[in-house]
Parts: structure tokens; sequence; C-alpha cells
């Protein structure tokens, strides 16, 4: 009996490509490692590279069909771009190995590609720090002129070398988003073709290593007694490593949530509307989300758990 599963991904990357270059560009870009994960765990190597290079060829046609050959050629880059980390986390699937090693194995391969860019493109001569601080001035250019009087010029600059500096963590943010998305979809489609695929634990479960809170404590006794300018190394690395950490301790917090609601037996959907009317407000209120990180390093410092699991 043919096996239809690798034609029929191989379809859906082919018109995920497409789309790329549609309205609906966020969509498909967010779900890009999707269908070539899907199409390496339900073939073997051989069915695969046929499969991926004949979606590739399909959407070449296509666009050189329409008069535009340039952009199955991008198409395809961005394709290849995404291959290793989506055939990393196929190998993964294929092995059974845990979701926490699923998820960090596709981060590193993404993460790994992305250093790899940078470093290609500096050895190609792009300037890419100038370029993001270029890119930063345009993109504050949109603001109104009456706003942007407001800020001093010598203030907008130190903004700008902040914003650059946070590269890192750009990268590292794009790369674990990628890999959630990713696993979030392809495990439930592979379990619906009958693959069995190792899930996280339930959220009410996560629980951070205590060596982290070491590391957050470290991190911000460093930046008040350290001195440093914008310029030096040790000022990148804290400048990023913080607000990771305040991230991470922040989704730690938001476990207590789901675990305090499952204990007090409250439905499920209280914890997932919390957190979905929290975040956009973080993100307008950073202090606010330095509020939760100190709840998320509590509930990882202390047996706060088993003392309410008591009463």
């Amino acid at each position: 009996m043919l096996n239809r599963q690798p034609i029929f991904w191989s379809l859906v990357h082919a018109v995920l490509l497409l789309m790329f270059f549609s309205p609906f560009v966020i969509l498909t870009f967010s779900f890009m490692m999707v269908p070539v994960v899907m199409l390496f765990v339900k073939s073997n190597l051989r069915k695969f590279v046929v499969y991926y290079i004949l979606s590739l060829l399909m959407v070449y046609i296509v666009a050189l069909a329409l008069g535009a050959g340039s952009i199955g050629l991008v198409a395809a880059a961005i394709s290849l771009f995404f291959l290793a980390p989506s055939v990393a986390m196929g190998i993964l699937y294929k092995r059974k190995v845990p979701a926490r090693n699923v998820l960090t194995g596709g981060a590193i391969a993404l993460l790994g590609e992305l250093l790899l860019l940078l470093v290609i493109l500096a050895l190609s001569g792009v300037q890419v720090m100038e370029e993001i601080r270029q890119f930063i001035r345009d993109s504050l250019e949109t603001v109104p002129p009456d706003l942007r009087q407001m800020i001093p010029d010598e203030l907008m600059e130190q903004v700008i070398q902040v914003m650059t500096q946070l590269l890192p963590l750009y990268l590292i943010g794009f790369s674990l988003f990628y890999s959630f998305v990713t696993h979030g979809v392809s495990r439930r489609l592979l379990i619906r073709s009958g693959e069995h695929v190792p899930g996280l634990k339930p959220v009410r479960q996560w629980m951070l290593p205590k060596s982290l809170i070491w590391y957050y404590l470290v991190a911000l006794i460093a930046s008040y007694v350290i001195p440093g300018t914008t310029d030096s190394i040790l000022f990148m690395i804290l400048l990023n490593l913080i607000p990771l950490l305040v991230i991470v301790f922040t989704v730690q917090s938001f476990a207590f949530l789901f675990f305090l609601a499952d204990l007090k037996g409250w439905s499920r959907a209280v914890p997932v509307i919390a957190v979905i009317l929290l975040v956009p407000f973080m993100i307008l209120l950073p202090g606010l989300m330095h509020l939760f990180s100190l709840l998320g390093l509590l509930d990882v410092a202390f047996p706060i758990r088993d003392r309410l699991k008591k009463q």
C-alpha cells in the first residue's frame, strides 16, 4: 500500500513556502519547520531526500510560471536554513527521546545556524551590528516628530546601543520560540498519525533546577558592584543574562499558578486565562514581570508546594 504521508507533507511544505510571500507570512513563517519534521519522521532517509527536493522544485516551477523565478530561489534558501533543526528534531522523535531533549536539540541546532550565518556575514564584510543599529534608527524615524524631539539624541543613541547588544537574547528567544511551536504542532500531528511521542510534563509539575537561583543572584550582584560601560563584554553578558533569567523564572511562576489551580480544584481555564491576560501587561510593564519572576524564584528556592499540600 502506497504511503501517502511523504507526498502530503511535501505538498504542505511547498504550499507554506509559496505562502511565505503572501499576507499570511507571519502565520506560515511560524510553522515552517513542521512539514519538514513530519516528512522526516514519516519516511526513510532516501524518501525524505527525494520528496524534500521535489517540494523545492515544485515551488521553483510554480514561481517560474508566475514570472517570479527569484522568489522560488529565495523560498528554497529559507527552507534550507530551517532544514538542519527540522532534521535534528525528526531524528530525536524517531529515537523516542524525552520532549525536553527534542526541544533542546531543535533550539541548539537553530541557534547554531543563526550564529553560523552571523559569522558568514561578518567574513563577507557585512558590519552586522552597524546594520542592526541602522535598522533601529530607520524604525525610530517612523515615530511622530513631536515625540522624537522629546528624547535627547544622546539618550536615543544609548537606547540603540543597548538594543543592539541584546542580539544574543533575540537569537535565543527566536530559537526557543521555533522549537516550542514546532514541537507543539508536530507532536499532536504525529500522535494523530499513530506515532508514540513523549510530551512535556504538565505545566503544574514544571520545576527549574535550584542552581539557576545562584546564577540569578550572582548576575544581579555583578550588575551592581562590577563597574562597566556599555562597550564592555561583561556588560553585554549581564545585559542578556539577567532578562533571560527573569523570563525563565516568570515561566516558573506561571507553573506555580497552574499548580495552585490544580490544588484548589479550579477549572483549567483559570490559569490559562490568567497567563493570557498577564503576558501583554508584562511586556508593557517590565516591573510586573520582575515581580512574577520573584514568585518563580521563591517557588524553586523554598518548599512552598509541599506546605500548601499539607494544608
